[in-house]
């Protein structure tokens, strides 16, 4: 009889049993209520490799698929939770699924910007300084002011955890 799981004709692998049946049930009080088992004895069981391989590596086959899938909502779902201020970080979200033959599968998700760790980690209170070949000052514009300073107290971020906060989601 052929199995995946118990769905007929799979190519993976097939089994051959005695069959499926009740376990037997103990006696006891009608108030109790019992679990039903059911019993399988398994006489014989051929794995076709090449195939597992497939379904289990590649990222065509069924967990390939299923890890897509997945990997797809929880960018979508870090998108549309990362602050935007220009949609700069949004926009730089991105998922790269690779599958290593015999090896297993990845799924990458994240950033390749140098502040998406401080937006997602949050930061402490920091002071700001001009760099060392610069001008000397900083220059900020505020409204239609233009601000020039030596040194500026950063306030420090709250962590805004856009991608693990997904990651919990989809995974439970």
């Amino acid at each position: 009889m052929p199995a995946w799981g118990l769905i007929p004709d799979s190519p993976i692998f097939y089994w051959a049993g005695k069959g499926i049946r009740a376990a037997r049930r103990a006696r006891r009080p009608s108030s109790y209520r019992a679990r039903l088992a059911l019993e399988i004895t398994v006489e014989k069981l051929v794995i076709y490799k090449p195939i597992l391989n497939f379904e289990l590596n590649n990222p065509m086959g069924m967990v390939g698929r299923h890890m897509h899938e997945l990997g797809r909502q929880i960018m979508v779902g870090a998108k549309a939770q990362v602050g935007v201020k220009t949609g700069r970080l949004r926009d730089s979200i991105y998922m790269e699924h690779r599958g290593i033959p015999y090896k297993g599968q990845t799924l990458k998700i994240g950033s390749g910007l140098p502040y998406a760790y401080m937006h997602h980690q949050g930061t402490r209170p920091h002071i700001i300084t001009p760099r060392e070949g610069s001008a000397g000052s900083l220059v900020f514009r505020k409204n239609s002011r233009i601000i020039y300073t030596k040194m500026v107290l950063h306030p420090g971020t709250k962590a805004n955890r856009y991608l693990s906060d997904q990651l919990r989601v989809h995974i439970r």
